[in-house]
């Protein structure tokens, strides 16, 4: 991760050594640019009692926690007696999410695929989601100043729907898991994307919301990183490891 510079210097990494300016910047998707609207509980439950099923947002909310952990890409595809739990592609991501609406919505056997598929369908469209308010600023702050620019997410093609969306004016590139072929923090992921992007390791900067994902596996890569601490962090990571909006992680790093 890195800190603030004087102005005009490149960053510094947290040893106080100097690093290059990346040739771009990627950007998490979720939680990062994206937030679900109505949020995953609203939305969750909605789409039960259109089915019959009737839950309040509290043990949904709960319940989609718990779904997360016990179905990640890497516990998931251990289920599946994988060779390797966090390589992945569109079946897997379907299955992975059919499973997560199972755990959390507990539909019957007739309500199951009905269920799904229209949760499903929900987040594909881009009106489902919101852009976080600095959002557009960073990209217009980066644009400016010649960066590259792109998405590096954990997600599925729905995302290109969304992303056509809101940044059809922008010269974003786009890497999917689903499509890359491997889920962050799997180091295959940031290899793949270092080669299609055509760079060096040390050339990328990633900024995004999770501490594993986007901050350390990238950096025992070879990647710049940013940390964004929207909500206060995960267990032992302090606040002040992080930068709270995109806009002052960006300013930070790369001041007039």
């Amino acid at each position: 991760m890195f800190i603030a510079s004087s102005p005009g210097d490149s960053p510094l990494s947290e040893d106080g050594q100097q690093t290059s300016h990346p040739k771009v910047v990627l950007l998490d998707a979720v939680g990062t640019v994206i937030q679900p609207f109505p949020s995953v509980a609203a939305t969750y439950q909605e789409v039960g009692r259109l089915h019959g099923i009737e839950l309040d947002q509290a043990s949904i909310r709960s319940r989609f926690h718990a779904a997360i952990k016990r179905f990640s890409v890497h516990a998931f595809q251990q289920s599946r007696n994988l060779a390797d739990p966090l390589k992945t592609d569109e079946v897997s991501e379907r299955l992975r999410w059919q499973a997560i609406v199972d755990y959390v919505l507990s539909p019957t056997p007739q309500q199951k695929c009905l269920v799904f598929e229209s949760l499903w369908d929900h987040f594909a469209h881009p009106e489902n989601w919101r852009l976080f308010d600095d959002v557009l600023p960073t990209l217009d702050f980066l644009v400016e100043r010649g960066f590259r620019l792109g998405l590096a997410s954990n997600f599925d093609q729905r995302l290109r729907r969304i992303a056509e969306f809101y940044f059809s004016d922008y010269p974003l590139e786009l890497f999917v898991s689903s499509e890359v072929g491997w889920v962050k923090p799997a180091k295959q992921f940031y290899a793949e994307v270092t080669r299609r992007l055509g760079l060096s390791p040390n050339q990328i900067l990633l900024i995004g919301d999770d501490w594993e994902n986007d901050v350390k596996a990238p950096q025992k890569f070879g990647w710049q990183t940013v940390y964004l601490d929207r909500d206060g962090g995960p267990d032992g990571v302090g606040k002040s490891n992080g930068h709270n909006t995109l806009e002052d992680a960006v300013d930070r790093l790369f001041p007039n």
